[in-house]
């Protein structure tokens, strides 16, 4: 991790929907990750509040059995901590940097202190989770309505990054909801339909062929 002051030269128009102080963002730092480094880990108490820059990350949870659950993903414009904010998460889930990932860091103290004193911004976030919890119960539709190789193309497609999908096949089976054997076999006909393409580590994906995919799948799905 790389930490520096903010300054106002670092762009912040994700967040016109979150109001922050500038007294607070002068207080706050500029963070850049490394692709896979650990942004936050499970059950170590946050000292940031993040609001993310630029790049993507993913969410994870340890569970018992010695496994990893991947959980969502994020991206530019998405905060992260914000359940520990408000209270409703005491104990914070891993968070990894996928690819070159930049954040602004807010001290999660003086958020506590200032911003959650702030109505404008308590209001603000409110919404901002809210909405997130319609996109996940969006996503949990889709996982009952929508065919296999549709939810694995968009999926690609959103947690690539320069055209490169990395995720472990057992955590994606996992978080797709099917078997290892059925994602794979999913796989081999995306590579023989020239839609991905097997590296040494993870997948490469054809994005144009994959997004055009998933436009005609879902005008299908839909009709």
């Amino acid at each position: 991790m790389n930490k520096k002051p903010y300054t106002n030269q670092v762009d912040f128009l994700p967040y016109t929907h979150l109001p922050i102080p500038s007294d607070v963002l002068a207080k706050s730092d500029w963070l850049t990750f490394a692709n896979n480094e650990m942004i936050q880990q499970e059950a170590v108490p946050m000292t940031y509040f993040y609001l993310l820059l630029s790049g993507k990350a993913k969410i994870i949870k340890d569970q018992a059995n010695g496994k990893r659950a991947l959980l969502q993903f994020l991206h530019t414009g998405d905060s992260i901590g914000d359940l520990t904010l408000v209270g409703a998460e005491k104990q914070p889930k891993t968070v990894i940097a996928l690819g070159q990932t930049s954040c602004i860091g807010i001290p999660i103290q003086l958020a506590k202190e200032q911003l959650m004193q702030d109505p404008l911004f308590v209001q603000a976030l409110a919404k901002e989770i809210g909405e997130k919890l319609l996109l996940r119960m969006e996503y949990y539709t889709l996982q009952q309505t929508y065919p296999l190789d549709l939810r694995l193309a968009m999926l690609l497609l959103e947690a690539s990054v320069a055209d490169q999908y990395q995720e472990k096949m057992t955590e994606t089976a996992e978080f797709l909801g099917v078997s290892y054997r059925h994602l794979t076999f999913t796989l081999k006909r995306f590579k023989e339909q020239g839609f991905v393409q097997k590296q040494a580590h993870g997948y490469h994906i054809h994005t144009a062929a994959l997004q055009s995919f998933c436009t005609h799948k879902q005008r299908g799905s839909s009709a």
